[in-house]
């Protein structure tokens, strides 16, 4: 599924509905991805509302002091581990289009006793932020989620200082190698395997946004068993991929990458 096949506000409205309506099950997410010491910090509340896809956060330099932006902030897990390394001097922007989400990372943030996270309510196609106003861009699994992914790392260049950095995990997806009985499924995309790019393709819109020093520095293969997992995808979609992937690819149906960059 491509933005060429389903209009902008469709994409939208199926995210929408998935991320709005996503049960706090997620809580196997959660410990399969961070270290018991990353969400030592963080309430369960947070914890069972992970739909991340890596622990980019272990690959993030935050210093203390850092302004940093979560974009997709869902249910706050990453701004709260963000917020401890910035410390109290710090400042974490929460960014999502969801009041829901942006109402979970605000409970989340008061249950960890940080008073650092800032929700602000947008869409990371077009960041209600100032140029040049972060030192730090994080997100994890949710550039994927957007139609229009180069725009979405145009606008986290824009908002980074000079010298800013990004570090990011996205799901990637040689899309040939998926059924179109999948890649048409709605919790598909929400899941961010049907709407996923390319390693190559992500990094190429990564460079074409401005970034530079760009470096992957972690693969992890997304089995079925791993989708299965996440509420996103719901059992009809799991039994459609178990069926119609070949099984040797069913440990690895995508790759979950952490990439860091910089702004010049």
């Amino acid at each position: 599924m491509s933005s060429d096949l389903m209009p902008t506000e469709a994409i939208k409205r199926i995210v929408r509905d998935a991320y709005r309506n996503v049960p706090p099950t997620t809580e196997a997410v959660a410990r399969r991805i961070y270290s018991p010491e990353a969400l030592a910090g963080v309430p369960m509340s947070a914890i069972c509302r992970s739909l991340g896809v890596a622990d980019h956060l272990s690959w993030a330099t935050i210093e203390p002091g850092d302004t940093v932006l979560d974009v997709g902030c869902g249910g706050g897990i990453d701004s709260i581990i963000a917020a401890h390394r910035a410390g109290p001097s710090g400042r974490v922007i929460a960014l999502d289009f969801l009041p829901e989400m942006l109402e979970r990372t605000a409970q989340a943030a008061r249950l960890a006793g940080v008073e650092t996270v800032e929700p602000l309510l947008g869409e990371m196609e077009g960041i209600p932020l100032p140029d040049a106003s972060v030192d730090l861009v994080i997100s994890n699994g949710v550039i994927n989620l957007s139609a229009r992914k180069g725009r979405a790392m145009a606008e986290c260049a824009r908002v980074l200082r000079p010298g800013g950095r990004l570090c990011v995990s996205d799901l990637t997806v040689d899309q040939d190698h998926l059924p179109p009985e999948i890649v048409t499924q709605p919790a598909a995309w929400a899941g961010c395997v049907a709407g996923a790019l390319s390693e190559e393709g992500f990094l190429h819109k990564l460079d074409r946004a401005g970034f530079r020093d760009i470096e992957v520095v972690s693969h992890e293969p997304l089995s079925i068993d791993d989708c299965s997992l996440y509420p996103l995808f719901p059992e009809h979609v799991i039994d459609l991929m178990r069926r119609l992937i070949p099984p040797e690819r069913h440990p690895q149906v995508a790759i979950a990458i952490v990439v860091r960059a910089s702004r010049p």
